[in-house]
C-alpha cells in the first residue's frame, strides 16, 4: 500500500483565542509526519495567512517527505489573488475559511478566487462548520453548482457533527454534484465514515487529520478500522486527493 497522504495539514502559529497561540514549524510538522512514515502532505497556513511567507518556507519535499501548499484566500485583498496568479505554479490548492474571514463562500467577494481556481485547475477546500449562517455545508455546495468546473473538498465531511455531514452527504446525492467531496478531518465517528462510504463510496471521501491541532495518527487509526477492501482504503488515504490535484502538482 502506498504511504498516506493528508490533505489537511495547518503550519505556523493560530492567532485565535480559542486556539491559544498554538502552532508548529516546518521542522516539527516534517518530522512528526516522518515518523509515521507519511508520504506526503497538503499544507496550508494557520489564520496568520502568510502565504508568501508559506511559498518561500515549505519545500516541495523533506528527506522522504513530498509537500504541496495551499493558497489561504482572502477575498477582501486584491492583491492577494495577484499574488496567487503570479506564483501560481508554487501552489495546488486553494483553502477558504469562511467562519475566520466572516464571510460565506457564496459572497460576491469570493467570485474572482472560484474562477481563479477554475482557470488554474486548483481544487478549492472550504471549511464546513456548526455556524451555518457562515460556514454551513449548503454554501459550498450552492458554488459547486455554479462552479462545476472546480472541485470542492468540504472540510470535516460538511460539518463535523453527524446530522451535517448526513445531510450533506444526502444533499450531494440529491444534486448529483461530482465536484464535491468529503474530507474526513477532525470527524471521530468510524459508523459516520462508514455512512457516507455506503452512500457516495470511497471515491469521495479525501483523508484529512486537521493538524497542527489534531495528531494525523489518530484520524488515520479510523479510516484502518472501517470495514474496507485494500483498494478503498488506498483511495481514502492518498489517490483522492492525487487525482484532485492538478498535474504536475501531484504526489506521485
Amino acid at each position: 500500500m502506498p504511504r498516506p497522504l493528508d490533505a489537511h495539514v495547518h503550519v505556523g502559529h493560530w492567532k485565535l483565542p480559542d486556539f491559544g497561540g498554538h502552532g508548529s514549524t516546518v521542522e516539527e510538522l516534517v518530522a512528526l509526519y516522518q515518523r509515521y512514515d507519511w508520504g506526503g502532505a497538503l499544507v496550508f497556513p494557520t489564520d496568520e495567512a502568510d502565504n508568501r511567507w508559506l511559498l518561500e518556507a515549505v519545500p516541495l519535499t523533506a528527506g522522504s517527505l513530498a509537500l504541496r501548499r495551499a493558497f489561504w484566500v482572502d477575498p477582501r485583498s486584491p492583491s492577494e489573488l495577484e499574488f496567487l496568479r503570479a506564483h501560481a505554479g508554487g501552489f495546488a490548492a486553494l483553502k477558504i475559511h469562511p467562519s475566520i474571514l466572516r464571510l460565506p463562500i457564496n459572497d460576491e467577494l469570493y467570485a474572482p478566487w472560484l474562477e481563479a481556481a477554475a482557470d488554474l485547475d486548483l481544487p478549492v477546500i472550504v471549511h464546513c462548520g456548526k455556524w451555518l449562517e457562515m460556514a454551513g455545508y449548503g454554501t459550498t455546495l450552492e458554488c459547486a453548482e455554479l462552479y462545476p468546473k472546480v472541485r470542492f473538498i468540504l472540510g470535516h465531511m460538511g460539518g463535523d457533527l453527524p446530522h451535517l455531514v448526513k445531510s450533506c452527504v444526502r444533499e450531494i446525492q440529491r444534486l448529483d454534484l461530482a465536484n464535491c467531496f468529503l474530507g474526513t478531518e477532525s470527524i471521530r465517528e468510524p459508523w459516520l465514515l462508514q455512512f457516507a462510504l455506503g452512500e457516495l463510496g470511497p471515491q469521495r471521501l479525501v483523508f484529512g487529520s486537521d493538524y497542527n491541532l489534531n495528531h494525523p495518527e489518530v484520524f488515520r487509526r479510523l479510516i484502518e478500522v472501517l470495514d474496507l477492501d485494500d483498494s478503498s482504503r488506498e483511495l481514502i488515504l492518498g489517490e483522492n486527493l492525487n487525482r484532485l490535484l492538478p498535474e504536475g502538482k501531484r504526489f506521485y
